[in-house]
């Protein structure tokens, strides 16, 4: 599994850290990506960790998220993904953006959820 399929282990424990749960086929067990089948954790004191991939994220956000693509106009070469909502104003949900798109969407979804938006 590629790694940017699914959101990094830093991501992965913000989303426990927010107590977000989150049904996911794969989870970080002690540093490894492994596949599981329909896992639900609901504990946050475990070394293992939900890794959801972008479809899992986009359930629990609202329909009007996007994600959009960013190249370097220079190099051509450094991508980076926004997860952006029209739901909210812009100002309640700041520009989110990582090199990996699951990353970035796991970010909205914490920020709505910690801002109690969802």
């Amino acid at each position: 599994m590629n790694t940017k399929h699914v959101t990094s282990l830093e991501i992965a424990k913000q989303l426990a850290e927010a107590r977000i749960v989150i049904k996911s086929d794969y989870v970080w067990c002690h540093g490894d990506l492994i596949p599981v089948i329909n896992v639900i954790l609901e504990t946050t004191k475990s070394d293992i960790l939900p890794a959801p991939i972008a479809t899992e994220l986009l359930e629990r956000l609202p329909a009007s998220t996007c994600l959009v693509k960013k190249t370097d106009l220079e190099t051509k070469e450094k991508v980076r993904y926004n997860a952006e909502t029209f739901t909210h104003h812009p100002a309640i949900c700041p520009d989110l953006h990582s090199e990996n798109p699951c990353d970035a969407l796991a970010l909205l979804l914490i920020r709505l959820t910690k801002d109690g938006l969802i």
